[in-house]
């Protein structure tokens, strides 16, 4: 059986691209031809001739790579306007206000539940309905997907979340299931991920599930 990462890899020559998209650009290629190849040796032709008929769907093979190249190169660029954008400013703009509102010297609210005490920071959690809310319609404005807008509106939360989750396996192994004990972990999660995920998706909602679909039938 052809060696098709090969064969694509002397086809294209010295084609000009991206050294971040080239292996990606070999490997599509290379998958092309070869489910072309396995498709003619299963209708009955011989090795070469499949080979010879698997070359031939490729016309211009410095074309093709250029616009798999693009191709690729505009999902990453989609991507990264539909999600990590958003979500890094929604991340920022909620940092910010909490930042601003302990530079105040704004008293958190203590709530005892079980012996354990909650501080809810009332000011910061009336402002990350708008945070969340930015977040969702960059996202859209971007034609990102439900969960792309989504994602970018509760992005602090689910930060907060990665962070609380890496620090888990270290109290473990320090402490042990004492450490749930010792931090109140679930009450943690509640004040500083489930609580500001709700005020977060109040203000996503309205741009999560809204989106151009007039204009997508119309075309």
């Amino acid at each position: 059986m052809p060696d098709w990462k090969m064969l694509v890899r002397r086809r294209l020559g010295h084609v000009d691209l991206p050294s971040g998209s080239a292996k990606a650009v070999v490997s599509e290629l290379a998958a092309h031809l070869e489910e072309t190849y396995q498709h003619a040796l299963a209708n009955g032709l011989t090795n070469r001739a499949a080979i010879r008929l698997a070359l031939q769907e490729v016309d211009d093979w410095r074309v093709l790579a250029v616009n798999i190249s693009r191709a690729k190169e505009g999902l990453m660029n989609h991507r990264t306007k539909s999600l990590w954008l958003p979500a890094l400013i929604t991340l920022s703009a909620a940092s910010v206000s909490l930042a601003v509102t302990q530079f105040l010297r704004t008293q958190p609210r203590l709530v005892w539940i079980g012996g354990w005490g909650m501080t809810f920071y009332w000011q910061w959690l009336a402002t990350l309905p708008l945070f969340g809310a930015l977040g969702a319609r960059l996202s859209q404005r971007a034609e990102g997907t439900t969960r792309a807008r989504l994602a970018a509106g509760l992005a602090p939360s689910l930060t907060m979340l990665i962070v609380m989750s890496l620090i888990l396996p270290w109290g473990l192994a320090i402490d042990g299931f004492h450490f749930f004990r010792l931090v109140g972990f679930g009450l943690g999660l509640v004040n500083w991920v489930a609580i500001p995920a709700a005020a977060l998706l109040i203000g996503a909602l309205p741009f999560a599930f809204r989106s151009g679909w007039n204009l997508r039938v119309n075309a």
